[in-house]
């Protein structure tokens, strides 16, 4: 009789460790398969992470290039800018520094294209006023009188602050011929030549 019941028990025990070792053995492949999960779901969210810094690294870069691009454009327009700018004070002051002759065959040609063929009076600077060469304003009429214009030009007692050139008055009109008004109205135009000419 106790014979039978250690074999029953015996029997149960074996029964129980089966269930007990095919639960392990389940548990174990269930914890394996989380694991898998959880490494591949890792992985794959490690290769988005990956991607997402690499996009927004290159998205980075593209925005510092552009803005250094932008800023090398406005640099080299501001350099070309002074360039032209630097141009046109030295061609300014080349004008008003001819030598005395050639400064008035200048002036006396500048006349001649702008009077109207009235009385005209012609403004110049304090230190051009005292350096008319003698004779000067008759040769100038002598020509007018030629092409048909019968006004004459006189000498104004009046000066103006001027780098150069002149201001024809008449009958209260003023034509503004100094050399900075003429560059400045043609500037347009010769910006364009000389940024070809220093930059092409």
């Amino acid at each position: 009789m106790q014979e039978g019941a250690e074999k029953i028990i015996r029997q149960i025990r074996e029964d129980t460790q089966q269930q007990v070792d095919a639960l392990v053995s389940e548990a174990n492949k269930t914890a394996d398969r989380i694991i898998a999960d959880a490494e591949e779901k890792a992985a794959g969210r490690k290769e988005q992470l990956i991607e997402k810094a690499e996009k927004e690294a290159a998205e980075q870069k593209r925005r510092i290039l552009g803005v250094a691009q932008l800023e090398a454009r406005k640099e080299l327009l501001t350099a070309k800018q002074e360039l032209i700018e630097k141009a046109f004070r030295e061609s300014l002051q080349n004008l008003a520094n001819l030598e005395e002759d050639k400064y008035f065959e200048l002036i006396k040609k500048m006349l001649l294209v702008y009077a109207q063929g009235t009385n005209e009076e012609v403004i110049f600077s304090t230190a051009d006023r005292a350096r008319v060469p003698s004779g000067f304003l008759d040769a100038v009429n002598k020509e007018l009188a030629e092409e048909g214009k019968k006004g004459k030009i006189s000498l104004s007692e009046e000066e103006r602050e001027l780098q150069g050139g002149f201001i024809l008055k008449s009958e209260g009109l003023e034509i503004n011929c100094s050399f900075s008004s003429l560059l400045n109205m043609q500037r347009d135009e010769l910006e364009t030549e000389v940024a070809s000419l220093l930059f092409s």
